[in-house]
């Protein structure tokens, strides 16, 4: 096989002798450049930066928090999954314990330096939609908010924590958790039966919110939820 080198855009490139399209190595380097810049934006959002850190929340595709979780923690990134119990379902007579779930569907938390490149980082995550709020004035959770919520998750019984009956259509504020202090509607609710033979109980809701300008619906525990 007769090896040749060929010079494209300035850059020595050993080939066999087969055509080289230049125009697609081009389009190649300068998606490999892209991914460079996508890593180099992410390592801004690591837990190493120095600064002082915020937890922000990030939308994720449904279903998939858990490997959006993984793969900021594989980067180094802070982040946290609040995750409720799964509750039980019953198969062949046999009650069986669900795996953990989260307590927000469709949400991660990220402790990170605020950045642009940060921001421009965490968004171009497999499987993120977005950051709450916007990249440019993103919702941000306070510190104490964050303690009292993971206290609060570490006693969670799901079919304990209503406070209070709920309905649809009942407007209502987050009293708990990362959204803590925005209200909204509620648009469904779920309900589960505790123990064989007892009335079902409301125990989540889905809640329309308004932030930064943007209606998002939240699926909660009622338990993080105060009725106006």
């Amino acid at each position: 096989m007769i090896m040749q080198r060929r010079v494209y855009e300035g850059v020595p490139v050993i080939i066999d002798d087969a055509r080289v399209d230049p125009a697609r190595m081009a389009k190649a380097w300068a998606k490999d450049e892209w991914r460079t810049i996508r890593a180099s934006m992410l390592s801004m959002a690591s837990a190493n930066q120095l600064g002082e850190k915020g937890w922000y929340v990030l939308q994720t595709f449904a279903g998939c928090e858990k490997g959006v979780e993984r793969a900021l923690a594989e980067k180094g990134v802070m982040a946290y999954l609040p995750l409720v119990p799964g509750g039980k379902r019953v198969v062949r007579g046999r009650a069986i314990q669900c795996a953990d779930k989260p307590a927000m569907a469709g949400y991660v938390m990220v402790c990170v330096v605020p950045s642009a490149a940060a921001f421009a980082g965490l968004v171009r995550v497999r499987n993120v939609e977005c950051i709450v709020g916007g990249a440019e004035a993103p919702h941000r959770v306070s510190d104490e908010t964050m303690r009292r919520f993971k206290i609060m998750l570490g006693e969670f019984s799901e079919a304990e924590a209503h406070a209070q009956e709920f309905a649809v259509k009942d407007w209502v504020r987050f009293e708990e958790g990362p959204f803590t202090g925005f209200s909204g509607r509620i648009t469904k609710i779920r309900k589960m039966v505790p123990v064989r033979g007892m009335k079902p109980i409301a125990v989540e809701g889905r809640v329309d919110v308004e932030i930064g300008g943007k209606v998002t619906s939240i699926t909660t525990p009622l338990a993080f939820l105060g009725k106006l």
